[in-house]
């Protein structure tokens, strides 16, 4: 359990190792690779960009590290809401009660009446934005205790935060989906997309209107918005619509079908996405069906994965990670160990780092 033991000397360990030249992949044991790893994600931690500490935070989180609360709680007095909100979730995640009472605290709101200014009411605006997320947040990984500061949110002076009170309590069971079952019938579209999207936050309800607006919904958000929520739910009727919306003629939607076959691992959805993959897609749909198939352990092109490290946007570098950490090729964790080490952006950076250590961990437990 050699990479296991030094995740959890975190930082510690991984500075104790050499600072000389970078370490060769091809040599290197994972004991050493995963120090290397997480001493990235450790100090981008306090990175000067607010992006990069949250994607940072969140990460934590997801690996598991339970040596990182530490870290997590300090990030709770960022000055960053998002920051706060993934280090409170990632606290969570690691069975920590402080994350709890950090995002029930992040739902409050801290103004009261009236802005006096535009300034001030844009800054209203943000804080309102940012109490939404910390409320779905709590709906995705908080438990009962969640439940009570949710229903008092219900009725909060913010129609944003109120609607995401409403997802968070559904998506726990102790809601149901009403309102949003209802917003699928708007005239607006934008009103129908936004429900589209809160029905597959909360995955219970809503499956045959979500059925019915990918196929017949003349406005392609919120196609795009209802064949992703589909993804959310377990149903085999779903993925005949799934299938032919990766033939849409529009490319929000058939990149959103790819997402949620990628979300059923099922033989049928598998045929679907390899049938995809053979037809040459656009870059990013390519990469999510590549990370898809890889994580089924079918064989996956990671060519394009290669070369996507090499271009300039940050959200494609991090679907190319994406697809290399679900990888068991060889080729994948020296892939990641050289975007780790030397891409020019710190998010992309922090992402294969957490990337290569998800990978080697899965290495090691490997019966």
């Amino acid at each position: 359990m050699l990479l296991l033991s030094a995740l959890a000397a975190f930082s510690t360990a991984a500075r104790a190792a050499p600072k000389g030249a970078p370490v060769v992949v091809s040599t290197a044991t994972p004991a050493v690779l995963g120090r290397e790893a997480v001493d990235v994600l450790a100090e981008r931690a306090s990175d000067p960009d607010p992006e990069v500490r949250a994607v940072v935070a969140a990460e934590w989180g997801d690996l598991g590290n339970r040596a990182a609360i530490p870290t997590l709680k300090r990030a709770l007095a960022d000055n960053n809401a998002d920051v706060r909100i993934a280090a409170a979730g990632s606290l969570l995640k690691l069975g920590d009660v402080q994350g709890l009472v950090a995002l029930i605290d992040e739902t409050k709101p801290i103004m009261s009446g009236r802005a006096s200014s535009p300034a001030e009411e844009l800054k209203r605006m943000a804080r309102d934005s940012a109490r939404a997320r910390a409320a779905l947040k709590l709906g995705e990984v908080g438990k009962d205790s969640a439940v009570e500061p949710l229903r008092s949110a219900l009725t909060d002076p913010a129609g944003e935060v109120r609607d995401a009170a409403a997802v968070a309590l559904a998506r726990l069971g102790q809601g149901d989906a009403t309102q949003f079952l209802d917003a699928m019938k708007d005239p607006d579209e934008g009103v129908r997309s936004s429900a589209a999207h809160a029905l597959g936050l909360i995955g219970r309800e809503g499956l045959v209107s979500l059925r019915n607006a990918a196929v017949t919904d003349a406005s392609a958000s919120v196609r795009a918005e209802a064949v992703f929520a589909l993804g959310s739910f377990s149903d085999p009727g779903s993925l005949e619509i799934l299938t032919k919306a990766l033939g849409d003629k529009n490319g929000h939607v058939r990149l959103e079908a790819a997402k949620a076959l990628a979300k059923r691992e099922t033989p049928e959805s598998t045929a679907a996405l390899k049938k995809l993959a053979a037809q040459a897609p656009r870059p990013e749909l390519a990469l999510v069906v590549a990370a898809a198939l890889a994580a089924r352990g079918e064989d996956a092109d990671l060519g394009l994965a290669e070369l996507t490290l090499g271009q300039k946007d940050p959200d494609l570098k991090a679907l190319a990670v994406a697809a290399l950490g679900a990888s068991k090729k060889p080729v994948a964790r020296d892939l990641l160990a050289v975007a780790m080490r030397s891409d020019p952006d710190a998010r992309v950076r922090a992402q294969a780092a957490a990337a290569l250590i998800g990978q080697l961990r899965r290495v090691e437990v490997k019966p």
